[in-house]
This record gives structure tokens, C-alpha cells and sequence, in this order.
């Protein structure tokens, strides 16, 4: 008989503490890979087009390429409270209606004694993220074990061979760690219109913050996540061309965003591209040099991804009641009752003889 294998997460700023039961009979492969990363913690971000949904960084590179064994084909099917885990190193909660129809692996489900709380969490992530820009940390443990004291570390995953490269790929990890549930310097000073290179036409740095999401994003999404995944997964791909693949990708976002104000993302990717061409590619152990630039652009996605999470926490969304979508209401709900629930109550309202 397999035991009951649940984790808990907690929201410190909110004061709420969730437990779920793992589906590890459904996603073994992914809920074991979980596991094997906790304790970790991690900024909390709220969905911005899929509806009531919650995610945050898992602080996993084999998250990016782990298949998972099961997928349902439209995760807005799912009920309430389901636990998601993903490619894009996330893990995700739904607690209200989705939108987002594509499909997801499903790896567990909140407990439900606790499904009020996390529409209260959910109300309250949204709010952050919306109005107040409140930093909210979310802690994820084994609930089989006491919630962790202090802070937990940020593991570095892959540390490299040359001692040069090394070196770096420190400083990438330190530099990461310093804002991990937080708001990194870089960002903080852009959404405040403080970029050095003041980025912005006619005055305003509105686009700017528009322009450096919209390039920071695939550079960690598309280009260095698919490299990673293109090494563990497709063996044919040797050093030369996964050094190509970087090269030729990962360059223009890297010096546009620069630009706008990224500037240590900017030096990194400087620095990774004078590494390459000094030490990788010099390197006669092909094995080595493979992990020294596995290890490099390990620890810059994890930044890059780190970035995209804050400027999304950041970004002014307040703005959104100026583009309702038609037919939509915009009122935020207010109770934690089901969608189903909340329309039932709707319509017999409407229904109901007027009071006289």
C-alpha cells in the first residue's frame, strides 16, 4: 500500500498555510522530482491571462525537461484546487476558473478543508499583484516534516568544471539568490523609471516596462530553457552546436534588455559569450567544456526566469481596467464560492419577483 504523500505551502506575508496531496499514482516521475527538491521557497506570482491561477518557480533544472507521464488535455476542466507542475519549472494552483484550456499535468490536489483558505490566499496574491505590489514569498515542504526555520537557500545545481567558469557561474547563483523572492535591483530602479540609458520615447517609461518583459520572457522561456532541454533530451546535438544555439539566440534580447536597464543580465551574457569563446570551445575535454556551458546557462536561465517572475509581480496592472473585455464583468470576486455556485445564486436573483 503507498502512503499518503502531501506537501505543505505557505504564504507568510498572507498568514496561510495549504497542504495537498500529491498524485503520485498519476505523475510519479514529476512528484518525485518535487520531493527531491524540498524545502525551497520562491516569489509567488498570480496568473495574468488564464484566470484563478496561482505559480511560482520551482528552483529545478530537470523540471524544464522531466516528461510527465500523464497530461489532461484542458486544465480549465480540473477542479478547484488542483496542483499543476510544468516545463516552465513551474508549479501552479488553481483555485477559481480558468480560461487557459491547453493541456497540464496534474500532481496533486489541495486538501479540501483547506480550499477556503487558498481562495483567500488567491484573493490576496491578486491584490499584490495588482494594487499594493506587496512582495509575497511562498515556502513549500514535505508536510511529513517540521515547516523550516530561517532562510532557505537557493541550491546551485550545476557548479561547472574550469575553475574560471566556476567562478562565474558563483556569481550568476549569488546574484540570483540576493532576489529570489524578491525584486532585484535592475528591475526595481526600471519600474521606477530610473533606467541609466533612460529608455522610453517622449518622456514616459510606460513601453519600457512593456518592451523588457516582452524580451526577458523567451530569452529565459524559449532560448535558454530549450537549450538546456535540447542537451538532456537530444543527444545528436554536440558542443559546437549547443554553443550556437546560445550564441545565435540568446545575444540581441540580451543586449536590447540591457538597454532598458538589465544591465547585470547584460554583463552576464558578456560574460558567458567571452567564456565560450576562450574556454569552452578551446577546451580538448569535450565532456568538461559541455558542462562548463551547461552549467553557464543553467545559472543564467535561472536569473532570467528569475527576472520575468518580478517584472510580472511589478508591471502596473491596474491599468487592465481600462481594456475590459466585452461582456466580461471586471468585479472582483469577493466570496469563495465556486463559479458554479456564484452563477446559480446569479440567476435566481435575476429571476426573483422584484420586492415590493
Amino acid at each position: 500500500m503507498v502512503s499518503t504523500r502531501r506537501i505543505n505551502i505557505c504564504w507568510p506575508q498572507l498568514n496561510i498555510t495549504v497542504t495537498a496531496e500529491m498524485r503520485h499514482d498519476v505523475n510519479p516521475a514529476l512528484v518525485d522530482l518535487l520531493y527531491e527538491n524540498l524545502p525551497y521557497r520562491s516569489l509567488q506570482n498570480h496568473a495574468l491571462v488564464s484566470g484563478d491561477h496561482l505559480y511560482h518557480l520551482v528552483p529545478t533544472e530537470k523540471l524544464i525537461y522531466t516528461k510527465a507521464d500523464f497530461k489532461v488535455p484542458d486544465r480549465t476542466t480540473e477542479p478547484d484546487g488542483t496542483v499543476f507542475l510544468s516545463g516552465l519549472q513551474h508549479l501552479a494552483v488553481k483555485y477559481g476558473p480558468l480560461t487557459e484550456y491547453l493541456p497540464a499535468a496534474p500532481c496533486g490536489n489541495i486538501v479540501p478543508e483547506d480550499m477556503d483558505k487558498l481562495r483567500t490566499a488567491g484573493r490576496g496574491i491578486w491584490k499584490a499583484c495588482n494594487e499594493t505590489k506587496q512582495v509575497i514569498e511562498v515556502i513549500v515542504w514535505d508536510a511529513s516534516q517540521p515547516k523550516p526555520k530561517g532562510r532557505i537557500p537557493l541550491a546551485l545545481e550545476r557548479a561547472g568544471v574550469s575553475p574560471e567558469i566556476r567562478d562565474l557561474v558563483a556569481a550568476i547563483h549569488q546574484e540570483t539568490e540576493a532576489s529570489w523572492s524578491g525584486i532585484s535591483k535592475d528591475l526595481a530602479k526600471v519600474h521606477q523609471g530610473l533606467s541609466p540609458s533612460l529608455a522610453g520615447s517622449k518622456g514616459s517609461y510606460f513601453a519600457t516596462m512593456v518592451f523588457i518583459n516582452g524580451e526577458i520572457r523567451p530569452l529565459g522561456y524559449n532560448v535558454l530553457n530549450n537549450i538546456l532541454k535540447v542537451a538532456a533530451t537530444q543527444p545528436n546535438f554536440d558542443l559546437e552546436q549547443l554553443a550556437a544555439l546560445y550564441t545565435v539566440f540568446a545575444s540581441v534580447p540580451s543586449e536590447f534588455v540591457g538597454y532598458t536597464g538589465a544591465n547585470y543580465l547584460f554583463s552576464t551574457h558578456e560574460a558567458i559569450t567571452a567564456m565560450i569563446k576562450k574556454s569552452v570551445l578551446q577546451n580538448r575535454n569535450k565532456a568538461d567544456a559541455r558542462e562548463d556551458l551547461l552549467a553557464m546557462v543553467s545559472a543564467f536561465a535561472k536569473y532570467v526566469n528569475l527576472l520575468n517572475a518580478q517584472n510580472l509581480h511589478v508591471f502596473p496592472w491596474k491599468h487592465t481596467k481600462e481594456y475590459p473585455i466585452s461582456g466580461v464583468s471586471q468585479q472582483v470576486d469577493v466570496d469563495s464560492r465556486s463559479w458554479l455556485e456564484r452563477l446559480f445564486a446569479f440567476v435566481t436573483s435575476t429571476l426573483a419577483p422584484p420586492s415590493k
